[in-house]
């Protein structure tokens, strides 16, 4: 989706900061929205529609959380959600789980909003396709039985825009080189994606996705897509979004 074709919502109590993003994606000729709170925001949702909201986390009156878990009451279908924060005590690991595509700290560079944005509004057959321009030191690797058992016993669930598995490495947040064995079905998960959380006391790992081999594209973004999958990252592999069905 090009940006000229958007409308985008701009959540944020600081009126300076409010105007300052929502004049940078007005430059890319999106419709732009603002409102200076939750409340107020799903006022401006309930009359326009909105592909993309970006909202600040702490705000008076209803907060960019209560926002966030409020979208099912006024809007059909889900917008992209962005959190922005100067400071908030929301984990990266609840964010992704609630289901914002992505948590950016203020202040915040116009090129790296941007960057965030576009990756929002891309489709992931599209997004996942695009290689990436960078050679991770780091790479995951992990080996299961075979995907639908996995899946079904939840060592591996994925979300809309990535997946939390069990690991016993040492990892750290930043970008990542992963891959995956299946061995009973002969099939090797390859691509690239950036570790947003590890929890070495649960032996888990919250990955985003970047890019997916061709071979293995098109089921990755099925599972992503599935009615009712509203995490981005989910929050632990013990989850009900784990499904094997279908694979």
């Amino acid at each position: 989706m090009e940006l000229e074709e958007t409308s985008i919502l701009v959540v944020e109590d600081e009126p300076v900061v409010r105007e300052i993003i929502s004049a940078w994606l007005a430059r890319t000729g999106s419709r732009v929205l603002s409102a200076a709170n939750g409340a107020e925001a799903l006022e401006v949702l309930a009359a326009n529609h909105a592909n993309l909201v970006v909202s600040d986390v702490q705000m008076p009156v209803m907060d960019g959380i209560t926002l966030l878990k409020r979208l099912p009451e006024v809007v059909k279908h889900r917008p992209a959600f962005l959190f922005i924060t100067g400071y908030s005590t929301l984990a990266p690991r609840e964010a992704y789980d609630l289901g914002a595509d992505a948590l950016l700290e203020k202040p915040i560079a116009r090129d790296h909003l941007l960057t965030a944005v576009k990756r929002s509004l891309t489709q992931r057959d599209v997004l996942w396709q695009t290689p990436v321009d960078f050679a991770p030191q780091v790479v995951l690797r992990a080996a299961f039985d075979n995907l639908a058992a996995t899946l079904r016993e939840q060592r591996l669930a994925f979300g809309r825009g990535g997946f939390c598995m069990e690991s016993s490495q040492t990892l750290t947040e930043g970008p990542v080189r992963f891959v995956i064995e299946f061995t009973e079905d002969q099939r090797h998960l390859q691509g690239y994606g950036i570790v947003r959380w590890v929890s070495p006391l649960e032996g888990q790992v919250g990955i985003e996705l970047l890019h997916v081999d061709d071979e293995n594209r098109p089921w990755v973004v099925e599972l992503a897509q599935r009615s009712g999958l509203m995490a981005f990252i989910p929050r632990t592999v013990n989850t009900d979004h784990a499904d094997g069905s279908n694979i």
